[in-house]
C-alpha cells in the first residue's frame, strides 16, 4: 500500500485534530501486530509508516518464531512450559544475564505461546515445531511459505477492524499535555504537517538503530559500527522522537555480530512469489513437514535468495578469506575482518575440491534453522551470481577485478589448483539490542523510572535490556510485544471514554 489509503481504496484527508483510541508508529511486524490486537478490542487505531511497503525488517527475516506451549507442539505430543523456555532461553546469553531484563523474558516466555496461537487464528500458517540446541524441546515454528504472510494477515486484520493506515508518513513529534502524558503526535505526509490524538496512547514500533551510522558510532565497537545494515532504513527514528521526553535507554552498547552473510538477490525468491491465501499456506506447511527432502530442494533455492549466512567450517576446510582487491583477511574473524575493509566485502576463496566436500552432510555453505541446508551445487544452481570457478588465482583475480599477485600471496600454494569463490560476502548487522526501558507492561519509562504515562513501546524499541541471543526470538518478541501492548492501549482508550463519560 502507498500514500492515504483505507482498505477499500478510499483517499483519507484528515482534519488538523484527528481523534483516534490508539497511535501506532511503525508498520513492521511489532507495529501491524499492535495495531491488529488494538482493532480486535474495539480500538479505533491510526498506523504511521514512513517507507512506501509495511513490513519493516520482518519483510527479510526467514520466518521463525520460538515459542513455548504452542497447538502446534501439543498436536505433536510435546510438552512445555514458560519455566522450561526461560531456562533455555538463558543458556544462549549465560554470560549476559547480569545485564538481562528478567520480568520482560518471562513475559516473552509465557506469551509467545499464545502468540503464535494468535497468528494461526489469524491465517498464518506454521511448519513444525523443530529443534534448535540448546533448546530441550522442539520450539522453533517456522512460517510458511514466509514472513510475507505474517504482515500480509496482520495488515488484512487491522484493516478489517478499521485501522487508518499512512504509508510514507514521517513522525515528527510527540505530544504531552501539561501533565506529561503522551497524547498524540505530529508527522508528515504528501507534503503536509498533520497532527493526530490518542486516548489509549502512542505505541513507538519503529525499529532498531542499525541504520544510522551515527548511533553505531556512537554506542557499539568499530567493527559493528562498520557493518553493514540489513535494514538501513531502520534509523533509530523512535529514539530521537523520545529524546525531548528525557527517556532512558539500556543496553545501547550490545549487539550479537556482525555477522558474514551473503547479500541478497535481486530477484524474488519461490516462497516471496508464492500467492498469500490461508489455504495454500496451510498446504504448503503440510508438505513441508512430511515431503522427503529432495522435494524441498526448490524451497532451499528459494531461501538462498535471502542474506544467508556462509558457515565458518569452510575456514576449517581450508577456505581463505580475502578481500575485494585480493588481500588476505582473519578467517578467525570473519565478520570483524570484513568489516574494516575499506568497502566491507570479501570472497572466500577455496579448491574445487573442498567445494566438492560441501555437497553433502555434515558439510554444509548455509542453512536455515529447522529448515534445509543448502550445499554448494544449490548455490551453484540457485545464486550463480555467488559463485565463480577459474582455473588458477590469475583467472580468478582477472574475473573479480582482484590484484592478481595480492590474490595469489594471500592463498599461497592453492593459487595454481582449480578454484571457487564465494561472495562477496558482507559483514551484517540483523538488528541492534539497544532499547527503551521499559516497564512489564511495555509503558516507556523516563531516566528516573518513572512511567511515561501514554507512551508504549513493542519490538526492537522495547527491548528493555532482554538480550535475544538464538534464532526465532527477535521475530517472537516482535510480536508477542505488538499483541500485548495493542491491548493495552486499547484497554487504557476504554477506561479513558469511562472516565470522561462519568466526568
Amino acid at each position: 500500500m502507498s500514500g492515504q489509503k483505507s482498505f477499500n481504496g478510499a483517499d483519507l484527508r484528515f482534519a488538523e485534530n484527528d481523534s483516534f483510541d490508539v497511535i501506532v508508529v511503525g508498520g513492521g511486524g511489532s507495529g501491524l501486530a499492535a495495531a491488529a490486537a488494538a482493532g480486535q478490542a474495539g480500538a479505533r487505531v491510526l498506523v504511521l509508516e514512513k517507507q512506501a511497503q509495511l513490513g519493516g525488517t520482518t519483510w527479510l527475516a526467514v520466518g521463525s518464531i520460538s515459542a513455548a506451549g504452542t497447538r502446534l507442539q501439543k498436536r505433536a505430543g510435546i510438552f512445555d512450559d514458560p519455566k522450561s523456555f526461560v531456562e533455555d532461553m538463558e543458556a544462549f546469553t549465560a554470560d549476559l544475564l547480569p545485564r538481562d531484563n528478567p520480568g520482560l523474558r518471562a513475559m516473552l516466555a509465557r506469551e509467545a505461546g499464545p502468540t503464535v496461537d494468535w497468528l494461526e487464528d489469524l491465517g498464518v500458517a506454521f511448519a513444525g515445531p523443530y529443534a534448535e540446541p540448546p533448546h530441550r524441546v522442539l520450539r522453533m515454528h517456522n512460517t510458511v511459505p514466509g514472513p510475507r504472510l505474517i504482515i500480509d494477515r496482520l495488515e488484512r486484520a487491522a484493516h478489517l477492524s478499521g485501522a487508518v493506515i499512512h504509508t510514507g508518513a514521517t513522525s515528527q513529534e510527540l505530544l504531552q499535555d501539561s501533565n506529561g502524558r503522551v497524547y498524540g503526535v505530529t508527522y508528515r505526509v504528501e507534503g503536509q504537517d498533520r497532527r493526530a490524538t490518542a486516548r489509549g496512547g502512542v505505541i513507538l514500533a519503529s525499529g532498531d538503530f542499525s541504520g544510522n551510522e551515527t548511533m553505531r558510532q556512537a554506542y557499539l565497537a568499530s567493527a559493528a559500527a562498520r557493518a553493514v545494515p540489513l535494514n538501513p532504513h531502520n534509523q533509530g527514528d523512535g529514539f530521537a522522537l523520545v529524546q525531548p521526553l528525557n527517556a532512558a535507554l539500556c543496553n545501547m552498547d550490545a549487539i550479537f555480530g556482525p555477522q558474514l552473510r551473503f547479500p541478497r538477490a535481486s530477484r524474488l525468491g519461490l516462497n516471496e512469489r508464492m500467492p498469500s491465501w490461508p489455504w495454500l499456506a496451510r498446504a504448503a506447511a503440510i508438505f513441508f513437514m512430511h515431503a522427503p527432502k529432495w522435494m524441498l530442494k526448490p524451497l532451499v533455492r528459494s531461501l538462498m535468495i535471502a542474506n544467508m549466512s556462509p558457515s565458518e567450517s569452510l575456514f576449517k576446510a581450508g577456505a581463505v578469506l580475502v578481500s575485494s582487491t585480493g588481500h588476505i583477511l582473519d578467517s578467525a574473524r570473519p565478520a570483524q575482518s570484513v568489516a574494516h575493509t575499506v568497502d566491507r566485502t570479501g570472497y572466500i576463496v577455496m579448491t574445487a575440491q573442498v567445494a566438492k566436500a560441501f555437497s553433502a552432510l555434515p558439510n554444509y555453505i548455509s542453512t536455515a534453522p529447522g529448515i534445509a541446508y543448502a550445499f554448494f551445487q544449490d548455490y551453484a544452481r540457485g545464486r550463480p551470481d555467488l559463485v565463480h570457478s577459474a582455473e588458477n588465482s590469475n583467472s580468478l583475480a582477472i574475473s573479480l577485478g582482484m590484484d592478481a599477485l595480492s590474490l595469489a600471496s594471500a592463498i599461497g600454494d592453492l593459487a595454481k589448483k582449480p578454484l571457487v569463490a564465494l561472495g562477496p560476502v558482507q559483514a551484517m548487522l540483523t538488528t541492534t539490542e539497544g532499547a527503551l526501558s521499559v516497564d512489564d507492561k511495555c509503558q516507556v519509562l523516563d531516566a528516573n523510572g518513572s512511567v511515561l504515562a501514554g507512551l508504549y513501546a513493542a519490538g526492537c524499541m522495547a527491548q528493555g535490556g532482554m538480550l535475544l541471543r538464538g534464532h526465532g526470538l527477535h521475530l517472537a518478541w516482535a510480536f508477542t510485544s505488538g499483541r500485548i501492548t495493542g491491548n493495552l492501549a486499547a484497554q487504557a482508550s476504554r477506561s479513558e471514554a469511562q472516565a470522561s463519560h462519568i466526568g
